[in-house]
């Protein structure tokens, strides 16, 4: 059985939570939504999102027409009462299935690979950040202290959103980690990382994460959930953008020049 454990707290500045998390044991779906459009809005929103995502993948809809079909019921929620108007929600979804895991997400809300006391970023934002750090070589630091760090340039409920989409090989004992930007915005890729390794289990890694957030400052909602693979997980587990190709390419190249050098001697 897969262990795994989640957990979303307000933050020590809002009384109202905007994200929402939830799982589809039977289908092996984990998401993170975090709400956005003032008043209830954004509540309502994150919550039709993991409504209409949870619902689909209990029909074997694919994972990423899930998440469009949750676009195209916040748009419609929106459009039909006033008080919704502009509401929006990101979302970072998770699907494992025969040691594979398919990762779809739009907006902000990350997911990360905790593999052998290394953490592996395996999304990457929909956020105008993101686009200047792919564009220009930025420090973390300067990513970080950006005044326009919290735009989405992609949000569920507004505009045509194209959800990023990541496939990765598992091995036993990966965790993998959702959360919303709550968790982010307060810790490092780092500090993230040395509070999963001191972490004995899911439960203990969410705690950890969640209370180290908040005594950053909290300032926003902040919901993890952690996800560790079955023991059963079996293969080569490679994690994203796998080298193998190059490699063999390399390899090629190098015997056929020993042979090309041994002709010509």
């Amino acid at each position: 059985m897969t262990t795994f454990h989640g957990d979303s707290h307000p933050g020590q500045v809002h009384a109202d939570n905007e994200d929402r998390i939830g799982w589809n044991l039977d289908e092996q779906v984990w998401l993170v939504a975090d709400g956005m459009g003032g008043h209830s809005s954004g509540e309502v929103a994150s919550r039709i999102v993991a409504d209409t995502i949870l619902d689909e993948v209990a029909r074997k809809v694919p994972l990423t027409q899930c998440v469009l079909d949750a676009h195209q019921a916040v748009a419609d929620a929106a459009s039909g009462q006033a008080e919704f108007n502009g509401m929006g929600s990101t979302v970072v979804s998770m699907q494992i299935r025969d040691g594979e895991c398919e990762v779809v997400w739009v907006g902000d809300s990350r997911a990360y690979l905790w593999r052998r006391g290394r953490i592996e970023r395996i999304s990457r934002d929909h956020s105008f950040v993101e686009l200047l750090r792919e564009g220009a070589e930025m420090s973390e630091t300067e990513v970080r202290g950006h005044p326009q760090r919290n735009v989405v340039i992609q949000t569920l409920g507004m505009g045509a959103p194209v959800p990023g989409h990541e496939h990765l090989e598992l091995k036993s004992r990966d965790w993998l980690l959702l959360c919303s930007d709550g968790l982010n915005d307060e810790l490092t890729d780092k500090e993230i990382s040395n509070e999963l390794r001191r972490s004995a289990d899911p439960k203990e890694a969410v705690g950890h994460l969640i209370q180290a957030a908040l005594d950053r400052g909290g300032r926003d909602n902040v919901s993890v959930v952690v996800v560790e693979c079955d023991k059963k997980v079996r293969g080569p587990g490679h994690a994203l953008r796998p080298y193998g190709k190059p490699v063999i390419l390399a390899f090629t190249i190098a015997v056929l020049a020993l042979v090309i050098l041994w002709w010509m001697l």
